[in-house]
């Protein structure tokens, strides 16, 4: 990768340190901006620049002006869903009104070549088949809506600025550091703790589970190889589990039995029964292919500590 002054919003979070890790093993000039609301700045390599601010800020405006970046990776957003429902004002806010925001700064840069910009599967509506990025969208939830509006934002600003402007909708990223409580995390909290029969919430959707690492080397796939234009990509496996599947699994990484009580409380009142990605796009433009085998990413995880890790 050449030398670039990249910016990276939501850097301190789940899959933004990881890339913010990740680059600073090349010769970028990183800056890494979060409000650490979930985000955590002990993920943040010391060598690289690090600013608490929030996007809707003024301050945030002077940044990008001041840093004038070749490149930006917009990450920031709530996209913990039972908590963008009961606070959808916020979610808006954050999640489209503050991509609204750095959209505005950015068209103001003299040197931006490339943004890329982190969607979300939510953006799908339910259906039994994998989704490609042809299908039909049609949110269920108020986190998918901000994150399709924020396409919509991203393709304007792509046809008024000509920056290359990518897309990437990513399914259900799981790994080490994740900040909100999942699935996964749920599992593995109670099976760190010694427990074999864990309480769980809906037991039938499936889902298309992708390492952070995996959804990591896409996003910067993105960032060195997006075509000219706007465009979208699915970043998955292309695989999904159903949540006992996924104890099941879990099951098999640790070598011990695991039994599942449903918790009324954990409960969803809606929750869609499959959401799986078709992954070709990103196969046949850039020969990217996630890496890690299920159980092995399952493995891993349980090898660790129930602390922040950066891995």
């Amino acid at each position: 990768m050449q030398q670039q002054d990249v910016l990276i919003t939501g850097g301190a979070g789940f899959i933004g340190s990881r890339v913010v890790r990740e680059l600073s093993n090349t010769s970028a000039n990183i800056t890494a901006v979060d409000t650490c609301f979930t985000g955590n700045q002990t993920l943040i390599p010391e060598t690289v620049r690090f600013e608490q601010i929030d996007i809707r800020d003024e301050a945030f405006n002077d940044l990008i002006s001041d840093i004038n970046p070749d490149a930006i990776i917009h990450l920031a957003a709530l996209h913990y869903i039972p908590y963008c429902n009961e606070y959808p004002e916020e979610a808006f806010e954050v999640n489209v009104m503050g991509t609204r925001n750095l959209l505005s700064a950015a068209r103001e840069l003299s040197t931006l070549e490339t943004m890329i910009f982190a969607s979300s599967a939510a953006v799908y509506p339910p259906r039994e088949e994998p989704n490609s990025e042809t299908s039909d969208t049609g949110p269920t939830d108020i986190y998918g809506q901000t994150k399709l509006i924020g396409e919509d934002l991203m393709e304007l600003f792509a046809a008024q600025t000509d920056t290359t402007t990518a897309v990437g909708r990513l399914f259900n990223v799981y790994g080490p550091n994740e900040t909100n409580e999942h699935l996964i995390p749920a599992i593995l909290q109670q099976v760190r703790a010694g427990k074999r029969e864990i309480d769980l919430g809906n037991l039938t959707p499936k889902r298309d589970f992708i390492h952070v690492s995996d959804a990591t080397t896409a996003l910067m796939t993105l960032l060195e190889h997006a075509d000219d234009g706007y465009n979208t990509y699915n970043i998955g496996t292309g695989n999904e589990y159903s949540v006992r599947e996924v104890v099941e699994k879990t099951s098999n990484a640790l070598g011990e039995e695991i039994t599942i009580r449903q918790d009324d409380e954990r409960v969803r009142e809606s929750d869609r029964p499959h959401l799986q990605a078709d992954i070709s796009r990103m196969r046949s433009t850039f020969g990217w292919e996630p890496r890690v085998e299920f159980v092995e990413g399952l493995s891993e995880l349980l090898q660790q500590d129930d602390e922040v890790l950066v891995t």
